[in-house]
């Protein structure tokens, strides 16, 4: 050993050595290792921890080596050799007999240089006998776990590859923890635990592809919601031509198993906390408080220099530290300086302390006072601390995602009630008063709902819920809008524009007025608000009114802005609901009246048509010829109503025919004035009939292209409803041509149409007057509309009651050349 060692070191790093001695035993006696230090040939000079056997006295002076095992001596020898000879740490594990029995280390070995050489070693053996224990446990565990699968059987399973099917046995059952096998392979994997789901499937399938089954660890989810870790082992069988047929395998549970893995896995990370300590600040203070001493931890947690903190004491000014609150804290609270004065140990105190660059780091400090032999007063202290400046932020964006999710859970509860009013009732101006009452003052000082009338304005009698927690103020402001709408034109233009309004005023700014409130009026300088809400209520694209909400003693935010939103389009889509039920119950209602009509109307010409026919019936079945003079006016009467008859029928086609969106045009050439004339012809008898002359005020000839039927079509109903509503008074038509248009012009000077009623009869199945008076199915009017603009053209009216109708149809002197053209669905009524 003497011939490999540099000579011994001189004796001042040794005396140095026990000069600070007792400041080293403090700092390190705590420590889980042994801190030792030798000569190069293994003679101890110090160490932090002695055996009970062996006293302090006994160890130094004596080789390292009298307390190893004798089968460690070499690998020591060799590691001092090469430590001393490289001048660079060594590792080697060592084997010492304590209390009777073998313990291992792990030993790390460093240089200690003196004038360029390395005259002393220093040794840190850290106890590892019970990890390596345990580690050799788990491996003869898994030993015996593979055996016990491999021997005993349990746990068996049997997977069919082609047809799925899954064949388990009892003790499979009981390891899953359900009432019996599942039906197939999917079902099984339903067991499985959803994190491992996806990678067990996958390695079943490898398994299949590669022809080998790996070992599966993953999670299974027992009936009663018990998590279990199994270990799953298998082979896959194929047939005389290599593909897979079959698997076969077995599975333990080893929840035991990874339990004890975990236990392991908490002990190591245990002793790597221990480690990891040493990263604490740590400082050493005498009886006066000064700082004697410090580690490098705590010179980065403070932002000082070793230098810049010797000498200090927890008085010094020079200290800036914080509470949790903010508040100061004071030097005589500091931790050290209480157990000083106390002799008590401190743990967990929370201080904030500015660097000198102005960052504040948190800490959490513990102090241990220390004593020398006989003395009650502890002679130092020593201070412990680590920054827990991470914890402290995440522990206040707890705070905010904390107030996040409970505003968020206010706006869901406020929203969920707000759409049981809207829904609980399809009168809109009552749910909407029960809706603003609940945002008062939950969220909002005010909450307004104000509706366009019919004519889209804020009329006089448009609907509105207000509330603000102050009925007087509440009736105000109903008496207000109704008395001034003309006011009203900033907030009408607001909704016009679907412009949602966000304001929010400074403490120190004046609060402006609620958009659409008349000036010089005492209740608008009430309604004054630091913050307001405005959102338009729109549905399907239509603008049915606005949202208003207003905040007196505090400032709306985005989540505010959010919740005012969503109201808004839980109102919107609540009126478009009702609206909608509403026009249902009109569309019902009209197809009520229609069938009542169209019953009416087709037993009309049928009654009739039945008398004749069985009077014709009973004239045949007498003898003898029957004479022309009785029968013609019989076949003519049945002729003029299963004309009438046809003409119903024919309405009822178009009715489809539109409805179905396809308009058939055939154009042709043909002089428009020999037609409109063969059509009035044809209406001569009922012009008779009802006391109506007909005047023509048409030129010799109008040639173009149309549909024939269509335009025939067009001016028998504009006749046939001339008749029907003008009888006994003259009707005049007439034709007039332009470049580029005819306009056919049906006159009657009959009871007329009131201007609210004019765009209506045109729709579907309506009517300016009741069906009881005239007959008829409603149809007419709206099918020479849509044969109008099929081709082209368009039709309008005229008209003042009680004093007559024009309708005027305006044709293009060329229809569109097709043979058919798409229509859009007619709308419902």
């Amino acid at each position: 050993m003497s011939t490999l060692l540099p000579p011994e070191p001189s004796s001042s790093v040794f005396a140095e050595l026990e000069r600070v001695s007792p400041v080293l035993f403090s700092l390190l006696e705590s420590s889980p290792d042994y801190v030792t230090m030798v000569s190069p040939e293994g003679i101890i000079r110090f160490t932090n921890r002695i055996s009970p056997q062996h006293a302090t006295i006994g160890l130094i002076g004596r080789s390292v080596f009298t307390y190893l095992a004798s089968e460690s001596h070499e690998a020591a020898r060799a590691c001092f050799r090469r430590v001393v000879d490289t001048a660079e740490p060594g590792f080697f594990e060592a084997l010492a007999p304590v209390g009777g029995e073998l313990r291992r280390y792990d030993t790390r070995v460093g240089p200690v240089r003196s004038d360029g050489r390395v005259v002393a070693l220093t040794l840190i053996a850290s106890d590892v006998t019970e990890r390596a224990r345990m580690e050799q446990r788990l491996r003869e565990q898994r030993d015996t776990l593979e055996f016990a699968a491999a021997a005993s059987g349990l746990g068996m399973w049997h997977l069919d590859v082609h047809t799925r099917e899954l064949v388990w046995d009892a003790e499979m059952v009981r390891i899953h923890g359900r009432g019996g096998p599942p039906a197939d392979y999917a079902e099984a994997c339903e067991w499985i635990h959803p994190d491992d789901r996806a990678r067990v499937d996958a390695d079943v399938r490898r398994s299949l592809i590669v022809g080998s089954f790996q070992d599966l660890e993953y999670r299974i989810v027992r009936a009663n919601g018990a998590i279990a870790w199994v270990l799953a082992r298998g082979r896959v069988l194929r047939d005389a031509h290599g593909r897979p047929t079959r698997m076969l395998g077995g599975v333990l549970d080893i929840s035991e198993r990874k339990r004890q893995e975990e236990a392991l896995r908490a002990s190591e990370e245990r002793y790597r906390t221990s480690i990891a300590a040493l990263e604490e600040g740590m400082v050493l203070q005498g009886r006066d408080g000064t700082i004697h001493t410090c580690n490098a931890s705590a010179e980065r947690l403070l932002g000082l220099t070793r230098d810049q903190m010797l000498g200090r004491t927890s008085l010094d000014p020079r200290w800036y530290a914080v509470h949790e609150d903010g508040s100061p804290f004071p030097g005589e609270a500091h931790p050290a300086t209480a157990t000083l004065q106390s002799g008590e140990p401190l743990s967990g105190v929370i201080m904030g302390v500015h660097k000198p660059d102005g960052q504040l780091t948190w800490i959490s400090i513990n102090s241990r006072p220390l004593f020398l032999a006989g003395t009650q007063q502890p002679s130092a202290v020593v201070t412990s601390f680590f920054d827990i400046t991470g914890r402290k932020h995440a522990e206040a964006e707890n705070e905010r995602l904390l107030r996040v999710e409970r505003a968020a859970r206010r706006r869901a509860v406020l929203l969920s009630e707000a759409s049981k009013q809207l829904a609980a009732s399809l009168d809109a101006i009552d749910s909407l008063a029960e809706v603003v009452r609940q945002f008062v003052p939950a969220a909002a000082d005010l909450a307004v709902v104000e509706l366009l009338d019919e004519r889209g304005e804020f009329g006089p009698s448009h609907p509105v819920a207000v509330a603000a927690g102050d009925l007087e103020l509440e009736a105000s402001y109903h008496e207000l809008v109704r008395r001034r709408c003309d006011a009203r034109g900033e907030l009408l233009t607001l909704v016009k524009h679907g412009e949602v309004r966000f304001t929010v005023v400074q403490f120190d700014g004046r609060t402006p007025a609620l958009p659409g409130m008349p000036g010089g009026e005492p209740l608008t300088e009430r309604l004054r608000y630091r913050s307001t809400v405005v959102v338009p209520l729109t549905a399907r694209s239509e603008r049915l009114g606005v949202l208003v909400l207003g905040a007196s003693t505090r400032v709306f935010d985005a989540d505010d802005l959010a919740l005012a939103e969503e109201l808004a389009l839980r109102i919107a889509q609540a009126l478009d609901v009702a609206r909608l039920y509403g026009e249902m119950q009109t569309a019902l209602r009209k197809r009520d009246e229609f069938i009542a009509v169209a019953s009416h109307e087709l037993r009309t010409p049928l009654t009739p048509l039945m008398l004749q026919l069985g009077r014709l019936e009973q004239q045949c079945r007498e003898p003898g010829p029957l004479p022309a003079a009785n029968i013609a006016p019989k076949v003519h009467a049945l002729v003029r109503q299963a004309e009438r008859l046809h003409r119903l029928v024919e309405g009822l086609l178009d009715v489809s025919t539109i409805t179905d969106g396809r308009f058939d045009l055939v154009p042709e050439r043909l002089d428009l004035v020999a037609l409109v004339r063969e059509t009035t012809d044809g209406f001569a008898e009922q012009l008779a009939r009802a006391g109506c002359p007909i005047h023509l005020d048409m030129p010799a000839c109008i040639e173009g292209h149309w549909d024939r039927t269509r335009v025939e079509q067009i001016v028998r109903n504009l006749l046939s409803n001339a008749l029907k509503y003008g009888a006994g008074k003259p009707i005049d038509i007439g034709l007039v041509t332009g470049p580029q248009h005819v306009v056919l012009s049906v006159r009657d000077r009959g009871i007329g149409i009131s201007l609210a009623d004019q765009a209506r009869v045109f729709q579907r199945f309506e009517r300016a007057v009741s069906g009881r008076h005239y007959g008829g199915f409603g149809v007419g009017l709206w099918v020479t509309r849509h044969a109008a603009e099929a081709m082209g053209g368009s039709v309008s009216v005229e008209s003042v009651p009680d004093v007559g109708s024009t309708f005027h149809v305006r044709l293009p002197h060329h229809a569109p050349p097709v043979t058919a053209i798409a229509l859009p669905a007619a709308p419902s009524p």
